[in-house]
């Protein structure tokens, strides 16, 4: 009997366009966040509105356990950089077993000056790790979170984060 090496053939061949379509671009593309800001992101997020309702930045890659919001927060004479990184590193301490948060760095992205921190935990027992930025706009506050599961994915993401986050451009 002989068999036919078409459905084999057939099957290579559709195994390696299925692999070549799942590589993503290396090109980062620009996103507005309304009005008020925009960022750079890797083709391999997508944008969702489920990480934090308030946030008019969201985007995420579930399978890659990569996450980041963007959220403007309004000026008063209350606030300041220091009071909102201040405010949101609690409660990420909070949800964390034994967080370790590092020195608060001086920042400027986009004209704009501001602090960046990272903290690192473990949250229902998976280790998380945050980079948590605030700006300080003409008229706003934005607040940039991204985060990742364990040490591994932070060193794999890290020219990722640093590129979002270093695109940031108030509008």
């Amino acid at each position: 009997m002989i068999k036919s090496k078409y459905p084999v053939t057939f099957f290579v061949c559709a195994l390696l366009l299925t692999l070549a379509a799942c590589k993503y671009s290396a090109e980062y593309k620009q996103v507005k966040a309304g009005d008020k800001f925009t960022l750079m992101v890797p083709p391999w997020v997508k944008q969702v509105q489920d990480l934090k309702p308030s946030a008019e930045f969201q985007y995420v890659n579930r399978f890659r356990n990569f996450y980041a919001i963007g959220e403007t927060v309004n000026k008063d004479s209350l606030k300041s950089v220091s009071s909102i990184m201040s405010t949101n590193l609690g409660i990420l301490s909070k949800a964390m077993e034994k967080p370790r948060v590092n020195d608060s760095t001086a920042v400027t992205i986009g004209g704009l000056s501001g602090a960046r921190v990272e903290i690192s935990g473990k949250m229902t027992g998976e280790d998380i790790y945050f980079s948590e930025v605030v700006l300080e706009g003409k008229n706003r506050f934005y607040h940039l979170s991204i985060w990742t599961r364990n040490a591994e994915r932070k060193l794999k993401f890290k020219d990722d984060i640093d590129h979002i986050l270093n695109s940031f451009k108030e509008q």
